[in-house]
Formats: structure tokens, sequence, C-alpha cells
């Protein structure tokens, strides 16, 4: 039988977990009351409405009027997290994509804290920490792309292949060619980690090890000979999707693909000069560095490849640091160092903590009415040009438009045809992307060319443009204002202006 004294002391105990968990709500409320990113999503709910009203997937551009003019070969590698995008967003609007967003960042928080459950208990401090961050990391990257679903078909992989080394009898591996089938109709560009993550699990369980403090336990012949016929099943299933051997290369061309890794932000090298960057990204991977250093005990080499691959992932483009938070949990974070809690005995103490318990419900409930209010605007999701500017564009009705990238998805979600759009891929050819960033740098994009000058009015005659969407802070906003007599300015607001071609005398 249970006294009050007892129970008591259970709640003492559960004090500074419930203090991490008002951190982490507090923290998750305030980044997603400023609203969501509309980056990269406007192009994939119009996919999706394609797909859904044409009842096939698209073969060649559908967009681009450039693109259509050449019948460029474009298939929606993503076409399944389209349709879904479209369903929801065709159903309940912006505030349907806003609510899915938190939910599903809401859904990988828990699923992330339950998975590293112990090793929170066994240092508080540093995994509140850690949390905490990747709560704002959250804010960044759950959005409405197709990218969130391979975040959790990453976290499922990882849960059954770490498992099935602990438990080489599980069936539940069998369900890892299932996940690389949906990965690479959910988001191919990524599909790849299903089967290569198979291939690490399969190398390393054959591996019997015991160097130093690196430990390796080699699993038996028949697991392995399991684990090798999934790890090749998985790359089959990989194929099953509408773009066959087209998905299995893609991810490998894209990253090695020097003209987008250099203009696209989030597929460029982390920037260790950029305070955000050293606080969201760095100092997490410093401490979980540190925390293989220091703790004594034997480090698995399971940990150390799969911590490394992800690493070596994310310096060569930021985007990937969100998986390497999802990695992290189930592998670094085991090696914290052990610091307990100092018991709550004073009373001063106690008054100290309830105290700060209940003025953390202040943040927490000011970002909840943020949140509501975002709801009750009707736009929670950000976007990169005014409606007014879309109205004046569709006024003027340009039919060979040029238009900044960061502007191409609104356009097409506005049913405007665009030159070209976040789909980096499918403008590497003709040198469409080249030419566009030229342009709108006034700088070759191509470090490779002859010069580095750029012949504004070539490519005009080149692609014969006779309307120009551009953002302010671009250098080519500056030339267009400076040459009065060649574009005539029709609208501008506070972000960007749209000008109209004169004709050449």
């Amino acid at each position: 039988m249970h006294t009050i004294n007892d129970k008591k002391i259970k709640l003492l105990h559960l004090i500074p977990i419930i203090l991490i968990i008002e951190i982490i709500a507090a923290t998750f409320l305030y980044c997603f009351s400023q609203g969501i990113s509309g980056n990269d999503f406007w192009w994939h709910v119009k996919v999706g409405q394609w797909i859904s009203e044409h009842g096939t997937i698209p073969t060649t551009d559908i967009f681009s009027w450039y693109g259509m003019e050449l019948a460029i070969p474009w298939t929606a590698h993503e076409w399944l997290s389209d349709l879904i995008l479209y369903g929801v967003h065709s159903t309940l609007g912006d505030i349907g994509i806003y609510l899915l967003s938190i939910l599903l960042a809401l859904l990988m928080i828990v699923l992330l804290m339950a998975q590293a459950k112990e090793y929170i208990k066994k240092n508080l401090l540093i995994a509140g920490f850690f949390f905490s961050l990747f709560t704002v990391v959250t804010s960044l990257f759950f959005y409405g792309r197709p990218h969130v679903f391979s975040y959790f078909l990453l976290f499922f992989e990882l849960k059954i292949l770490y498992n099935y080394i602990d438990k080489p009898d599980s069936k539940q591996i069998y369900l890892v060619p299932l996940i690389g089938c949906l990965w690479s109709n959910l988001h191919g560009g990524s599909s790849n980690l299903a089967y290569i993550l198979c291939f690490v699990f399969l190398v390393v369980a054959a591996i019997n090890l015991d160097y130093g403090r690196i430990q390796a336990r080699r699993i038996n012949n028949k697991a392995l000979t399991r684990l090798l016929f999934v790890s090749i099943v998985t790359v089959l299933s990989i194929l099953i999707n509408p773009i066959g051997l087209k998905v299995f290369v893609y991810p490998y061309y894209s990253l090695t693909d020097n003209l987008m890794m250099t203009v696209i932000s989030e597929w460029q090298a982390p920037d260790a000069k950029d305070i955000g960057a050293l606080i969201l990204y760095y100092f997490p991977i410093l401490l979980m560095t540190i925390g293989f250093l220091v703790e004594e005990r034997k480090i698995r080499l399971i940990d150390i490849t799969v911590m490394g691959l992800f690493l070596f992932l994310f310096f060569r483009s930021a985007r990937f640091i969100i998986l390497w938070y999802i990695v992290a949990s189930f592998c670094a974070i085991r090696y914290l160092p052990t610091l307990k809690v100092k018991k709550i005995k004073k009373a001063s103490e106690k008054i100290i903590v309830c105290s700060c318990l209940v003025l953390l419900l202040v943040p927490i409930g000011y970002s909840a009415v943020k949140v509501v209010d975002s709801i009750k605007n009707g736009q929670p999701i950000r976007t990169v040009i005014s409606d007014d500017m879309i109205e004046q564009i569709k006024k003027d009705s340009p039919a060979r438009i040029f238009n900044d990238y960061n502007t191409g998805e609104t356009l097409i979600y506005n049913d405007i045809l665009v030159f070209f759009d976040a789909r980096a891929d499918l403008y590497a050819a003709e040198n469409i992307m080249a030419d566009g960033i030229s342009l709108i740098y006034l700088e070759r994009a191509n470090k490779g060319a002859d010069t580095m000058y750029v012949d504004v009015e070539a490519l005009l005659f080149k692609y014969k443009f006779d309307g120009i969407l551009i953002l302010k802070h671009r250098p080519l906003y500056a030339y267009l204002i400076s040459h009065p007599d060649r574009f005539t300015c029709l609208y501008e607001d506070s972000t960007s202006g749209y000008f109209r071609v004169n004709p050449s005398s």
C-alpha cells in the first residue's frame, strides 16, 4: 500500500522530466506559432492536383513554358506525397497543411524521446538540451514537403534494423522492403537510404571485433543470410515506382551536380560562421561526440558507422541535419555520461522548482494563442510573393516570363507558367538552370565558363522573355531599374518587382 509520502517522492522525481517537457512544449509552440515555410511546397500541391485530374503521372514538364516547348522529360518522383498533400490541401486548405506539419513534427519528437527514454533518465540535462534543439530544427524542416514522410521511414527502418541486431530472430526485418517501396514513391530523392542502411547493418553484423573500446558481435549465419536477402529485396523494391531505374539513380546524380549544390541554399554544406548553424547543428554534434569520448563503456561498431555515414551526409549538405538528429537518438545519445539530478529536499528548492513549472505555463499559453491566431488568420503558410503581385502578373499575362528562381512554385500554384522553379534537376537540361541563375546574379553560374560576364541582352534574345519577375535584393533588379528604356516596371512592392520587356529598337 502506497503512503502519501511515497506519492510525494515519486512526484518530486518526475519534476525534472516535467520541466523538460514544458521547455520543449514552449519551444515547439513558439516556433510553429510563426507559421510554416511555403518553400518548395506550392508546386507539389499542383502536381497532386494534376495527377488527380488526369489519373496518370506526367512524363514531360507541365509547368514551365520553355520546358513544355522543348518537351523536356520529367516525372514526379514524389508523386504519392504530392497526392497526399493535395488531398489535405484541397479538403482543409492552408490550415490543413499547417496542422499536418505541426502534428507530424510533434509525433516525431514523441517517437524519438520514447526511443531514447532510458538515456534521457540517465542524463536529463544534456538529453533535454538535445531534444529542445531538435524541436527548433523540426520547425525548419517539418512543413508541406515530401521530405517529412522520409523522416518517419528512416525512423522505423532504424528501429527495425537495430532490433534485428539485438534479436536476430525478429520477423520485423521483412517489413524493410515495404519501407523501401514506400520511400521510392513518397520521396524518391532519398530512397537509396533504404537499402544503403540494410547493407551497412549487414556488413557490421558480419564482423566480430573487440578492439580497445570498439566492439562488434557477429550474428549467426542464418540471420546474416536473412539480412542479405532482405537487403537485395529492398533494392528491388525501390524500383517499384512509376519512374523505375531513374529513382535509383537520382539521389547520386543530385549529390554530384555542382551547380545545384552551389546555388540551392539547403543543398550547400553547413556554414560554421552562421550562429544558428553553430547552435542547432554543430553544438549537438559536439555534445554527442564528447559522449563517445568520455563514456568509459564499450562503443558499438554499428553506432560509430551509422553516425559517421550521416555526419558525412550533413557535411556535404545542411539539409541532412534532421536525419542526423533522428539517427543520434538511436546511437549517439546512448553514450551520454551519467549525470544524476540533485534530489529536491529543501522547502526553498521545492518553491523555486514549482515556480519555474508555473512560470513556463506562460510562454506555453502565449505560443498556443499565437498558433490559434495563425489558424484564424487563414494564412499560416508563408509565400515569397504577394497576392497583389500575382494579380498584376495575371493582368499583364506574359507568355514568356522570366521569374526569380524562388518565386517559381508560387506562380505555378497560381496557374502561371514559369521559366524555372524549385525542380532543379529538371532545369539542368539545356543549361536552363545555369542561364537562369546567371541572369539573376549577373554572374556566370558555370564557373568553368570562359568569362564571368553575363550578356543580358543575349539571354533576352535567346529566350525571348516578355516579362520579368525578380526579387529586389537581386543584382538583376538593379540592372532593370537602371535601364528604363528597355524595361518598364509595371508593379513593385517591398520584396519584388515585375517588369515588362520593351521591344528592342
